[in-house]
């Protein structure tokens, strides 16, 4: 699935923020004839029927209600994603909200990072849209633990109030890749114990935790810390498989598939980038392909398999999971300067 970046604009101000390149740097935002060709370049792919809104965000931008329902009337497609942090959720027609293709995944930030009053009219909105709008299924929240005493608790209180089921966790990068002295392995290092702790505290609540591309390296886990959450995943897999698609068990709880293809964000000036993360180094104007597969192609050959010849740290030098492309996309920003 790709995104289309629909403004630059947000109401909040993340202390993690991985699009801070573009985010309230100015008030740029996508034409619904420019939204127009993004869905055309998004959708050209005949396998491809899902499409992202994303922002800043999105639900501040000028035309939300009508791009939306462009996306959702779309024959090609089969679910419209908006990433959002929900505060205002209300600003987004009911038929909109109703539709079955419509789908959330909410950026969850603590009261102390987003504010008191923004945090509980967020929670308001997904009560409200969970029991008024047939939510059930339809939402996730989504989780980034950016300090190894990052307090979650307030996301606890959440999933047993919503019953949320799934839970995505995102263990994010430090911003332009400033480690503060750490190497790359040493920052998922010192992350790896909040992680491990927030897995087993979210099953413990009743849900199951995803993974997006940024995850704790596979390299990194003891056998013992590697068995047991393997323990805890085959459990909950054999009463959960036909919940679940293969797809979702490889990134659950913990992370088989240990790399992603590549994440294409179409920005508001029709410019392509490999996700935000790279977003300085990997700029194509979408009008120099025929359709996304050919930029997505474009991205493997010089981001994702020159990566597989380069290490930051003399241990990944004979590490046969880089070699073989099974490298932690997480680990990709701190490479990109030496294949770019």
């Amino acid at each position: 699935m790709a995104n289309i970046m629909v403004n630059e604009a947000c109401n909040l101000r993340c202390p993690y923020c991985f699009a801070e390149e573009f985010v309230n740097k100015s008030p740029k935002e996508m034409s619904l004839d420019d939204f127009r060709t993004a869905l055309d370049f998004v959708l050209s792919d005949e396998t491809n029927s899902q499409v992202g809104i994303i922002g800043g965000e999105p639900l501040v931008y000028s035309f939300i209600n009508e791009a939306m329902s462009i996306a959702i009337e779309d024959i090609r497609t089969d679910l419209v994603m908006i990433y959002t942090n929900a505060v205002d959720l209300e600003r987004l027609d009911p038929e909109i909200l109703d539709s079955p293709k419509f789908r959330m995944l909410v950026n969850c930030n603590s009261p102390e990072d987003m504010g008191q009053n923004a945090f509980e009219k967020m929670r308001q909105n997904l009560l409200r849209f969970k029991h008024e709008h047939y939510g059930d299924g339809r939402f996730r929240l989504s989780i980034n633990i950016y300090k190894p005493d990052f307090d979650y608790s307030y996301v606890m209180k959440l999933v047993q109030e919503l019953e949320i089921g799934v839970i995505r966790l995102s263990v994010s990068v430090p911003k332009k890749s400033d480690l503060e002295g750490l190497k790359p392995l040493d920052y998922f290092l010192q992350m790896k114990p909040i992680a491990i702790k927030f897995i087993g505290d979210m099953i413990r609540c009743g849900a199951i935790t995803g993974f997006d591309c940024n995850f704790i390296p596979d390299c990194l886990f003891t056998e013992e810390e590697r068995e047991a959450l393997m323990g805890a995943k085959e459990v909950i897999r054999e009463g959960m498989s036909k919940t679940y698609s293969d797809s979702f068990w490889e990134r659950a709880i913990f992370c088989e598939l240990n790399n992603c293809s590549p994440v294409i964000d179409v920005l508001p000036d029709l410019q392509a980038i490999r996700c935000f993360g790279l977003s300085e180094s990997t700029k194509q104007n979408i009008k120099d392909f025929r359709n996304i597969d050919e930029l997505g192609l474009y991205y493997i050959s010089t981001v994702d398999s020159p990566a597989c010849s380069v290490w930051t740290e003399d241990e990944c030098e004979f590490c046969a999971s880089r070699e073989y492309g099974r490298c932690s996309c997480g680990c990709l920003l701190f490479k990109i300067s030496s294949i770019i």
